[in-house]
């Protein structure tokens, strides 16, 4: 059972619109009466001005703040995947409490989260229907909250049927244990109640959940059959330092080395790992380097995407098809 808030981001939070995806009973579609959007609208703009960054962190903070409130009522509606009543299939969830976890643990990864307390945004293909078969793809953002797709990526999931789900409260402030357990999590619920080809589940994110992302290509092999890192990337054993200009994160650690055992490299074989950079990203050379001294002769299944201009952000929607068709069929 999903308890559903249901969010419908445009124009960069420009304005959110909740639309109802789920029976009355969900607390959340009780706290959202006609005229609170526009309140927070325009709070927010008295508060820090109109459509400035603070402005759409404003409108973030206070709908994150509403989607906190615990639900009055539970949500029934069992194990049935939602059916869009929009354009576009967008909400927030937690899951029902059970042990979940996969038949392969790996030492550095928590598994032992209460999906109750935590929270995933997701995105459902528009066309979807209860006999499409889909494709998985989880997200590790840098950033504790996300609430809506990375720009220009929509077109290119629905057209794959491959559905989306990030975690909240899993940035690159929280220890890596745990970022990888969220993700590990959002993939296993996501299959518990949507009809998912396990061969197609891959494992995404942005600078730090880029890393994240990396490591369970090594870590959890047996759920993630691919990764597409934007701008991150780590390897287990140190590479030549040729064009990267720094060899430390932005927290103080070391950037672009992990641990790993011989069992963890073996099983690493069966993962594609896709890394996108651009001449425009401070991680550039580190990720230059890490493919060209690292990934590049070790026989793991890998690929570079160096794009000319791109800065340190999300690949473009030619470039997110261009990794998906690599993780996907090895072009």
């Amino acid at each position: 059972m999903l308890h559903r808030w249901t969010i419908k981001s445009l124009l960069n939070l420009a304005c959110l619109v909740v639309a109802l995806l789920v029976p009355p009973t969900s607390g959340y579609a009780a706290k959202l009466q006609p005229g609170d959007l526009a309140n927070i609208e325009n709070a927010c703009a008295a508060a820090v001005g109109k459509n400035t960054k603070e402005y759409y962190q404003c409108l973030q903070e206070e709908m994150t703040k509403l989607a906190a409130q615990p639900d009055s009522a539970p949500n029934n509606s069992g194990n049935q995947m939602p059916q869009a009543t929009s354009p576009s299939n967008e909400f927030i969830t937690t899951f029902d409490a059970g042990a979940i976890s996969p038949p392969h643990q790996d030492a550095h990864i928590t598994y032992n989260l209460n999906p109750t307390a935590e929270r995933f945004y997701i995105h459902i293909p528009a066309a979807a229907s209860s006999s499409t078969r889909f494709g998985l793809l989880v997200y590790i953002p840098p950033t504790e909250q996300i609430i809506a797709l990375p720009e220009d990526w929509a077109d290119v999931l629905d057209q794959r049927n491959l559905l989306f789900i990030a975690p909240l409260n899993a940035g690159n402030n929280q220890i890596s244990s745990r970022r990888l357990g969220l993700a590990v999590l959002a993939a296993l619920e996501m299959m518990r109640y949507y009809q998912i080809d396990p061969q197609r589940v891959y494992v995404s994110g942005l600078s730090g959940g880029a890393r994240m992302a990396g490591l369970l290509g090594f870590y959890q092999p047996d759920v993630f059959h691919g990764t597409i890192q934007n701008c991150g990337a780590d390897f287990y054993q140190p590479v030549p330092k040729v064009l990267a200009q720094s060899e430390v994160d932005t927290n103080g650690g070391p950037y672009g080395i992990f641990d790993a055992t011989p069992d963890e490299i073996n099983q690493a074989q069966r993962v594609r790992f896709a890394l996108i950079t651009g001449s425009g990203d401070f991680r550039h050379g580190n990720i230059l380097d890490i493919y060209n001294g690292g990934f590049a002769n070790s026989g793991l299944r890998a690929k570079l995407f160096d794009v000319k201009g791109m800065g340190h952000r999300t690949a473009d929607a030619t470039t997110l098809s261009a990794a998906l068709d690599f993780v996907e069929t090895g072009r």
